[in-house]
């Protein structure tokens, strides 16, 4: 029987890992590098994702705006 800790019964050691220094190591090859994933040369991609970003963050302000004025107007005429 092995070491008590708590009340798990520890048993023997079934393997044992190679120090560092033993190691097996491989060198990734610093040959041909594969193509860009997402490569946009013309600029097209970028155009597009500023168009929708742009978009999108005013319909978030003209709704933010329309809430903020329907607070207010609520609080005038109520």
């Amino acid at each position: 029987m092995g070491r008590v800790a708590g009340r798990v019964h520890t048993g023997r050691v079934a393997a044992r890992v190679p120090p560092l220094e033993n190691a097996r190591t491989d060198i990734a090859p610093l040959g041909e590098l594969p193509p860009p994933v997402f490569a946009d040369p013309g600029g097209t991609r970028h155009r597009r994702l500023r168009r929708l970003s742009y978009t999108v963050a005013i319909t978030l302000f003209v709704l933010l705006l329309a809430f903020w004025f329907s607070q207010l107007g609520d609080g005038i005429l109520g």
